[in-house]
Parts: structure tokens; C-alpha cells; sequence
């Protein structure tokens, strides 16, 4: 071959290479948006025959910032209440040791009695033993802010987000249409619109039956947490919405929480709290969430759970998504090496 031959696909790809590292630091950000703006499109499109287009995009985005940030603030501004509250405690329990443990402890069914006696034969040891752990407890204040400056940098790629969000909800169409185009140049057509709808399935069935099914828990403990009086009812929900992304994970959430105000004297509030949780809102789980993953998701449930799961422990959240959508083309891919047609693996 000709050197002068090789001068345009090198080009091509230091091209391509350039392009790529531009985009890279807003990738994350570019699929958060994506995959909002493909869960909000039907959305968009009805908004649309009223509105003009981009005010439809401006309203949609502005509404989905208030119903994201609004909540991040009141968290931060709690938990900065609870530490400026907390310093002064904290100060004397370096230098005083703790105070005898407080009577609601040991009315705890089944271990307040042991609790209450290893807080009291702990606590005149406390002071020597934060002189001793310092170096511990400047590596965890290290840590701390290190975990505040992900915190500011989850809130930038947060605007970030909402930003192209904006910008694709206004090109969106052109950007898939440009999108196939290339990809039909090495794919085959038909092969292509099948892995369209195999993501696009997925992603529905992970929105829809994973974080809907979440949300929705979320919302009903809020409730239950609210009429019961628990303490932070909403951060709390919040904690148990997001956990319960795992089968009975809100367990870890609203059963200390039960054992916490039964203790402190409201036994009643409390039992009827756990059976409100685990009959209501645990019901609702067993039922919805399947449910809605068969109307979405290209793939059993059992998959897409191991592959939020699996997802989110090798990207993080965004791996709630992607683990999901690379098993299902994984799956497709082998089908497709194999000869067979799409689902046959489920087959007996």
C-alpha cells in the first residue's frame, strides 16, 4: 500500500482519538441525560403539541432539576445541622469519655441489656481510647472530605446532566438517526433495529421495574415513617427507597427503626410501623416489581436484578443501567453466533 493511503484513515483516527478524549470527561454525564431523556420522551412529544419544542424541553428539564436538587439541598442542610449540633457532644465524649448509656437502650427487646452494659464498661476507657485511635480519626476526617468533594462533583455532573438533557431532548431524533446511519455500515439492518429495541426494552424494564418499583417503596415508607412520627422520616425513606433497589434491602432500614421507638416508649407506633412495612409496603414489592420487569425488560427478572447489582458494583450508578443493557447484547450476541432466534436460551 501506498504511504499517501495511509495518511487519510491515520487522520480518521487521530480524528476520532481527539474527539474522544473531548468527550470523555462528559460521558457519564451525556448517558445520565440519555437515558433521562429516553425515559421522558412520550413525555416531550405530547408536551410538544401544545408548546414549542424547546420551551418543552426547557420545562421538562426544569422540572426534573427541581425534583432532583430540592432534595439534595434539604439532606445537606440536615446533615450540616446534625454536625454543627453534634460537635459540642462529640468534643466532650474525646475528653470526658461518654455519659451512662440512656434508658431507652436498655428497654431494646432481646439485646438492650447487653448494650447497656457494654456502653457503661466502655465508656471510662473512651477518653484514652480516642488518644490512642487519632491517627484513625484523622484518616477518617480525610475521608470525610474526600467523600464532600465526590459529593460537589456528583452535583456538577448533576448540571452537567441536566444540561444535555436539554440538548437532546431538542436533537435527540437526529442524534439516533445519525447514530444508525453509521452503525448500518457494519451491522446488519435488521440485526440493528432488533438491538435497538433489545436496549431500549431493557432500559424500560430497569427504569420502570427496578427504580420505579424503588420509588414508589420510597414514597410509601415516607408516608408510613410520617404518620408513625419517626425522627428524619424523609432522609430516612429516602435511605430505605434506595435500598430496597435490592429484594427486602429496606429491611436494614425500618426494622432498627421499629426496635428504636418501641424503645423510646412508643411500642404501638412501633409494631404497627414493621407491619405496616413488611404486609404493605413488602406486598406491594412482591407484586409490582415483577410485574413491571415483564411488561419493560427483554430479560427475565432474576437476570436484570444480577445485572443491576453486578452493574452498580463495577460502574457505580450508572452501572444500575448498563449492567442490564450488557447482558441482554451479550445474550443477543451469542444468540446471534449461535444461529439461534432471539430467546431461545429461556426455552426448556
Amino acid at each position: 500500500m501506498k504511504p499517501d493511503r495511509l495518511i487519510l484513515p491515520a487522520l480518521a483516527v487521530a480524528l476520532g482519538l481527539g474527539c474522544a478524549l473531548i468527550l470523555l470527561p462528559f460521558l457519564p454525564a451525556m448517558l445520565w441525560a440519555a437515558i433521562l431523556v429516553f425515559c421522558l420522551w412520550p413525555a416531550y412529544v405530547r408536551f410538544c403539541a401544545i408548546v414549542r419544542p424547546s420551551v418543552a424541553a426547557l420545562v421538562i428539564t426544569l422540572v426534573v432539576a427541581v425534583l432532583l436538587l430540592v432534595p439534595l439541598v434539604h439532606l445537606a442542610l440536615v446533615v450540616a445541622k446534625a454536625a454543627r449540633h453534634s460537635q459540642g457532644w462529640v468534643t466532650g465524649v474525646m475528653q470526658n469519655g461518654l455519659p451512662p448509656a440512656p434508658g431507652f437502650i436498655r428497654k431494646i427487646p432481646v439485646i438492650g441489656s447487653v448494650l447497656t452494659d457494654f456502653w457503661n464498661s466502655s465508656a471510662d476507657d473512651l477518653g484514652g481510647l480516642f488518644s490512642s485511635a487519632r491517627p484513625v480519626i484523622g484518616s477518617v476526617a480525610h475521608t470525610g472530605l474526600s467523600l464532600l468533594v465526590h459529593v460537589s462533583h456528583g452535583l456538577v455532573e448533576t448540571l452537567v446532566a441536566l444540561f444535555f438533557s436539554f440538548l437532546f431532548f431538542l436533537s435527540g431524533e437526529q442524534i439516533v438517526a445519525r447514530i444508525r446511519m453509521v452503525l448500518a455500515r457494519v451491522v446488519n439492518p435488521g440485526t440493528l433495529e432488533e438491538l435497538f429495541s433489545l436496549v431500549a426494552a431493557t432500559v424500560r424494564g430497569v427504569v420502570f421495574g427496578i427504580l420505579g418499583t424503588a420509588a414508589l417503596q420510597g414514597i410509601l415508607y415516607a408516608i408510613g415513617f410520617e404518620l408513625a412520627g419517626a425522627p428524619q422520616a424523609l432522609i430516612l425513606a429516602g435511605i430505605a427507597g434506595l435500598v430496597a433497589i435490592v429484594p427486602a434491602g429496606a429491611v436494614v432500614v425500618y426494622v432498627p427503626l421499629c426496635l428504636y421507638m418501641v424503645a423510646n416508649g412508643h411500642p404501638v407506633s412501633g409494631i404497627l410501623l414493621a407491619a405496616y412495612c413488611f404486609i404493605v409496603v413488602g406486598g406491594a414489592d412482591s407484586i409490582l416489581r415483577p410485574w413491571l420487569i415483564a411488561r419493560g425488560a427483554a430479560l427475565p427478572y432474576a437476570v436484570t436484578l444480577i445485572g443491576v447489582l453486578g452493574g452498580a458494583l463495577a460502574f457505580g450508578a450508572l452501572g444500575i443501567f448498563l449492567g442490564p443493557v450488557l447482558l441482554a447484547l451479550g445474550i443477543a450476541m451469542v444468540e446471534e453466533f449461535a444461529g439461534q432466534p432471539r430467546g431461545a436460551w429461556r426455552q426448556p
